[in-house]
């Protein structure tokens, strides 16, 4: 079962060549830049780069975001250029390091209240550094892909570090912290524009910043970054996340567009005639003339009016239904003919016991391999085939499956 139906966390997306930053948003990125440059360097870059009054009048009605972001930094300045700080940001691997930890120790003690015995090194490890997922470039056009840490250094200091998984079509934003010493300069806004910035410039189409949980006042920001999409668990269909969806998320624990319009429709076509509005199981209000919550809110029910239930399933018909999920039609997961046309099961490795080197063999080896199917999940080779269904072909053909551990 989705956990979404309970607690209401969503699936939200930015499309990045459709992002507009607002003015608050903006306004932070100009009062950083500002404050690294100074007020000397500033205006000898305005004297250096003068702009005509067209280009004024451009700049004041858009906003190059790309441009912005790169800014204050200190290799986008012209060589003899002096600004008052020297800023830089880079993509680093997502090893551990002393500065980091020490960040992360400031982040944790004073923006989540954590004393010293609560955090430690190996915790940090754990938590932020050495993900899985691989670092490399992609084949196509050379982008980073994997897990990385972007860190923002001000004169030689770690102040602030995004944890981001780069992925084929995507930057995933997983943690940000900053130092106490800079919480006046609202690095959440800045580290937001300029993730959307890294996806649209390295041309990633899209930016997560994890899950939405409206009914969290301290994660209702990621709502401010538009426009936003979030995923229907019904109809599987992307929705914009406006004032029409927020006030479905305040009515109901769960909130679906999809189940929403087809409410309403139900309401039209039960209506009696002469327009007046009877008390229906359809009905859109109750007595006391408030919002009544359709059953097929509920995460305890499916939604009975899609008989497409294979293509397009409710969650709790996809937990019930015990198929394979190359027959779910899942969105991002292989169907069964592109699994058979990129993945070679046969020769995907595993090891069968903890130590390493010689241990690690083929699937094709395993006795048992030939007595299931790829779309049986009770069967080791529907496990696998599932899982490389959803890991897709690269990671697929490229990871060893741990069979030793319990």
């Amino acid at each position: 079962m989705l956990p979404s139906l309970y607690n209401s966390v969503s699936l939200v997306v930015i499309e990045v060549v459709d992002f507009k930053a607002s003015r608050d948003q903006r306004q932070s990125l100009h009062r950083w830049n500002r404050h690294v440059l100074g007020e000397k360097c500033s205006v000898d870059v305005k004297r250096r780069h003068p702009k005509s009054k067209a280009e004024k009048k451009h700049e004041n009605n858009s906003f190059d975001l790309i441009t912005s972001v790169h800014e204050s930094e200190t290799r986008e300045l012209d060589s003899d250029l002096q600004p008052e700080h020297v800023f830089e940001v880079n993509l680093e691997p997502d090893t551990y390091t002393n500065d980091k930890f020490a960040l992360f120790s400031n982040y944790q003690q004073n923006v989540h209240h954590e004393t010293d015995a609560d955090i430690s090194r190996e915790g940090f490890r754990r938590f932020l550094c050495g993900s899985p997922l691989h670092r490399h470039a992609d084949a196509a056009d050379g982008k980073p892909l994997g897990s990385y840490h972007q860190c923002y250094r001000l004169d030689g200091r770690l102040i602030a570090m995004s944890v981001l998984d780069l992925l084929p079509h995507a930057v995933s934003g997983v943690y940000f912290l900053y130092h106490s010493d800079f919480e006046k300069w609202s690095f959440g806004k800045l580290s937001a524009l300029r993730e959307a910035a890294l996806a649209l410039e390295k041309r990633y189409e899209y930016y997560y910043m994890g899950y939405y949980i409206h009914s969290c006042k301290k994660m209702r920001y990621k709502g401010d970054y538009k426009p936003q999409h979030v995923l229907d668990y019904y109809s599987w269909e992307w929705d914009v996340l406006d004032d029409e969806m927020r006030a479905l998320m305040d009515r109901w624990k769960y909130a679906s567009m999809s189940v929403e319009r087809k409410r309403k429709a139900k309401a039209v076509d039960e209506r009696p005639a002469g327009g007046v509005s009877g008390k229906t199981n359809g009905s859109l209000s109750n007595d006391n003339n408030t919002p009544a919550e359709p059953d097929h809110h509920s995460p305890d029910e499916e939604d009975n009016d899609d008989d497409d239930t294979t293509r397009h399933p409710t969650p709790l018909a996809a937990s019930r239904s015990k198929l394979s999920l190359l027959e779910l039609g899942m969105p991002g997961v292989l169907t069964l003919s592109q699994l058979r046309a990129t993945v070679d099961l046969d020769s995907m490795k595993l090891r069968l016991s903890g130590r390493a080197g010689s241990n690690v063999h083929e699937m094709r080896e395993i006795v048992s391999w030939d007595d299931g199917s790829e779309v049986d999940p009770a069967s080791i080779k529907g496990q696998v085939a599932e899982f490389a269904a959803a890991v897709g072909a690269e990671v697929a053909g490229s990871v060893v499956l741990d069979f030793s551990r319990g």
